[in-house]
C-alpha cells in the first residue's frame, strides 16, 4: 500500500480539526502538527487557511451533490420518494465523510468563504430548495419557507450525527429509519 501523501495528510488532518473545533479555533500549526507536517509544508499546496478551508468546502459540497444526484428519482411524482433519497443520501455521505458533514451546516454567509465556494453552495441549495418547492405544489409539503423547511431536516440530522459523534448514541439502521419518518413528519403537510 502506498503511504499517504503530504497533502492527504493535510486535508485529513484538516477536515478533522475543522469538524472539531471550527474555522477560528483551528490554525494552521495545529494542521500541521496533526498531519505531521511543517507549517511552510502546507503553504506549499494552500496560500493561507481561507484557501485550504475552500477548497475542502468545495470538495465536500460537490461531493454530496454528486451522491444527492446519483440515482435521484426527479421524474417521479412522488415527493416522499424523493425526500427519501435525498435523507438516504444525506445519511450515506455522513457514514463516508464524517467529517465532510461539517461543511454542509457552514452559514454560507461565513466570513472567510469565498464566492465560488458561495456559488458551488447555492447550487446545492438550489437543487434542495427547488424539491421543497415542487412538495408543497404538490400540496404534499407545509407551506413554511424552503430554507426553513431544510433547517429543520438538515438540523435534525446534523445534531443526531453530533450525538453519535460524542459517543452519546449508536445509529443502527432502524433509528435512522425512524429519524427520516420523523423529519418527513415534521415537513408533511396534514390534512
Amino acid at each position: 500500500m502506498e503511504p499517504e501523501s503530504k497533502y492527504d495528510r493535510i486535508i485529513d488532518a484538516s477536515l478533522a480539526l475543522f469538524a472539531e473545533r471550527g474555522f477560528d479555533a483551528t490554525t494552521i500549526p495545529m494542521i500541521a502538527e496533526k498531519a505531521n507536517v511543517g507549517a511552510g509544508t502546507i503553504y506549499r499546496y494552500f496560500d493561507s487557511k481561507e484557501d485550504l478551508v475552500n477548497v475542502l468546502f468545495q470538495q465536500s459540497v460537490k461531493r454530496f451533490m454528486k451522491k444527492l444526484k446519483k440515482g435521484y428519482p426527479a421524474h417521479s411524482g412522488c415527493v416522499y420518494e424523493q425526500f427519501q433519497h435525498i435523507f438516504r443520501s444525506l445519511f450515506k455521505f455522513s457514514q463516508e465523510n464524517v467529517d465532510a458533514l461539517y461543511f454542509l451546516e457552514i452559514d454560507k454567509t461565513a466570513h472567510y468563504l469565498t464566492e465560488k465556494s458561495r456559488e458551488i453552495l447555492n447550487e446545492l441549495l438550489d437543487f434542495i430548495y427547488l424539491f421543497f418547492e415542487k412538495g408543497k405544489l404538490a400540496n404534499m409539503i407545509r407551506s413554511l419557507p424552503s430554507h426553513i423547511l431544510s433547517a429543520i431536516v438538515f438540523g435534525i440530522f446534523v445534531n443526531i450525527q453530533k450525538l453519535v459523534r460524542a459517543g452519546e448514541i449508536q445509529i443502527p439502521c432502524e433509528l435512522i429509519e425512524e429519524i427520516e419518518e420523523s423529519s418527513w413528519n415534521a415537513i408533511k403537510r396534514h390534512s
